[in-house]
């Protein structure tokens, strides 16, 4: 189920965007990735949050608090959310989605830290995009 929602994502994925970067007005553009980014961001990490669909991420959890213990006391959140939103912010959705998912499993603002990642990865793909029609002259 899970792959075929993976699947689904990249092919809507590009013919949304391609849809996007055709309007002229950039805004648009913006809130029609942005929504479709956030969409799926938060439907990635409610499947990455159950283990039926995600069994792996007991064992890289198991692994993850040997080390984690070591460094909880110094830095609690702050890291893993930070982390969290760079890694969201330059690979998107599902990276976003897993990234928070490993990192911050019981963290109570997963989902807005989700959402608030996708607004600099969505700013990069409208301007990386834009600029690339443009210098190319599509």
């Amino acid at each position: 189920m899970a792959v075929f929602i993976l699947g689904g994502y990249f092919v809507l994925s590009k013919v949304n965007l391609a849809h996007a970067l055709s309007n002229k007005n950039l805004v648009e553009s913006f809130l029609q990735l942005y929504l479709f980014g956030i969409f799926f961001a938060c439907l990635f990490l409610y499947i990455f949050s159950h283990d039926k669909f995600f069994p792996i991420a007991k064992e890289i959890e198991k692994e993850e608090k040997k080390t984690e213990k070591k460094y909880l006391k110094k830095y609690m959140y702050h890291g893993k959310v930070i982390t969290s939103f760079i890694i969201g912010a330059v690979g998107g959705p599902i990276f976003s989605s897993l990234t928070t998912r490993l990192l911050l499993n019981n963290y109570a603002f997963k989902y807005v830290l989700v959402i608030l990642a996708n607004i600099p990865s969505t700013v990069l793909t409208v301007t990386a995009s834009r600029g690339l029609i443009h210098l190319f002259n599509f």
